[in-house]
């Protein structure tokens, strides 16, 4: 099949967020290939023009966009160059997911396998490279790092476009139609202070660390319960501070704003009387974070390891600021949309947090909402929590979300020819993160936009896959649409 043959090739390219150069002119080269037009906007963003097929020249314009970038995650045991290593690709065949028991999936071996948003990218060129599908004039708009803050749709100019109707195909469940999709903004908490040099005497280290957890998409999977390396980590050491005088040096956890945090580690000193009783406590905790997490992240693993002790500590003052500052932050569901109870509203992601040894912290979270207003709520709240502890709180990258009407001529279309081609009823909803579409109507008002996909599960996670029957209806509705 079509799809398949071009995945398999995008898989074998190396194209993180931030390193697309090789994908980017692969498109290029493919484009040249088929003799069609393509250009390269400012920020990157590839634009293949194709003409209409014949007799269908006076049609209005259709786009169809998808992004290069994948969000590049190992498990613990997989070492992969994500600048130059392509992806192992397997079939899980029918019967041997536990969790997807009647689906053949494809997944990669130990990494995100960047099905998000790359079956979406796939499937574009599959329409470059077989002339004989039919199609209104074309345009096929490839952009960059949707992962890392949509810097492709936020720095391309408005005009570029030419068509009326948009498809984006960035949607992670078959048989659903997205008309609208959250607004979010990113906020970083900071401080700084002087690292304390005077290390407690009779003191021992422990190298704190936790693991196992399955992580996830921050706005599709922020509803399933999955256990938050840096809450839990704070957890336990409020506890250690508390109970047993421990000082923090070090607090490392979470990667990307738009993932669950499914790693973290710090460095403690603990009074060296009291580190056996330590020892029990990781053991007895490990045990409580697999009860409270079980059936849904039981995977989770807590550990201790003596080590040498540390150059210096955080201040007591500071660390305790620190770490009452994450506890309080609320992380997760705030509350499901009153319109579709079945989608969350408003959420936020404590996706990282990171101190050096030169007197710095921060901590990164993730502000969703298909309520502009309510975004804004919570970021205030969150501002408020950090900068009681002392901290600086900075917004980055606010967006809006988008939202096209319900009985909207293009929404109607698409339930009909779904119905149609399957038989059965597609579902119209809402997707609790950012997709580009919210970017892309601001810039472009006129045009009407919907977004659709295969079946995607764990995206920005070691254990993503997608659904293999999947694909093959995404593709059929695809070239029926067009």
């Amino acid at each position: 099949m079509f799809v398949f043959e071009e995945f398999e090739k995008l898989c074998a390219i190396p194209h993180p967020s931030g390193c697309l150069d090789e994908i980017r002119a692969y498109i290029i080269k493919c484009a040249q290939a088929c003799g069609v037009e393509v250009e390269t906007d400012a920020v990157g963003n590839v634009k293949v023009t194709m003409p209409a097929t014949a007799g269908r020249e006076s049609e209005p314009g259709v786009i169809l966009q998808a992004h290069m970038d994948m969000v590049p995650q190992t498990d613990a045991t997989t070492q992969h160059n994500w600048q130059h290593d392509g992806l192992k690709l397997q079939r899980v065949a029918v019967g041997q997911s536990d969790e997807y028991p009647d689906s053949e999936l494809i997944m990669a071996t130990g990494t995100t396998l960047g099905a998000d948003n790359g079956v979406g990218v796939a499937a574009m060129l599959a329409i470059m490279k077989h002339p004989e599908i039919s199609h209104a004039p074309l345009e096929l708009l490839f952009t960059v790092d949707e992962e890392t803050g949509m810097t492709g749709v936020r720095g391309m100019e408005a005009g570029w476009l030419k068509g009326k109707y948009l498809y984006n195909l960035d949607t992670e469940e078959e048989g659903t139609l997205m008309v609208s999709c959250a607004g979010a903004v990113n906020l970083t908490a900071k401080l700084r202070y002087k690292m304390d040099e005077n290390l407690p005497e009779g003191d021992v280290a422990v190298r704190l660390s936790i693991t196992g957890l399955k992580g996830g998409h921050s706005g599709m999977d922020i509803h399933l319960g999955r256990g938050n390396a840096v809450k839990l980590m704070t957890r336990f050491l409020k506890h250690v501070v508390v109970g047993y005088e421990a000082r923090l040096a070090s607090f490392v956890g979470g990667t990307l704003r738009n993932a669950i945090a499914r790693e973290a580690e710090a460095l403690i000193t603990v009074p060296a009387e009291v580190a056996d009783e330590l020892m029990q406590e990781v053991e007895y905790y490990n045990e409580l974070f697999k009860y409270e997490l079980r059936g849904v992240d039981e995977g989770v693993s807590l550990t201790a390891q003596a080590v040498e002790m540390p150059a210096a500590l955080i201040p007591e003052e500071i660390q305790d600021d620190l770490l009452n500052c994450i506890e309080a932050a609320h992380d997760g569901v705030l509350r499901m949309s009153p319109d579709l109870p079945s989608v969350v509203e408003t959420s936020s992601n404590l996706a990282s947090v990171y101190t050096s040894s030169e007197g710095v912290a921060n901590v990164v979270m993730l502000v969703r909402s298909l309520n502009d207003e309510m975004k804004r709520a919570l970021a205030s709240r969150l501002q408020s929590c950090f900068v009681l502890g002392g901290m600086k709180v900075d917004f980055t990258a606010p967006y809006s979300g988008w939202e096209l009407p319900l009985g909207a001529p293009l929404v109607e279309r698409c339930k009909r020819k779904y119905a149609s081609l399957f038989g059965t009823e597609l579902k119209v909803s809402s997707v609790h993160c950012g997709l580009e579409c919210g970017i892309l109507s601001s810039l472009y008002p006129e045009l009407e936009i919907v977004s659709f996909g295969p079946t995607i599960h764990h995206p920005h996670s070691p254990q993503e896959s997608v659904e293999v029957e999947s694909i093959k209806k995404f593709w059929k509705f695809l070239v029926e649409m067009l």
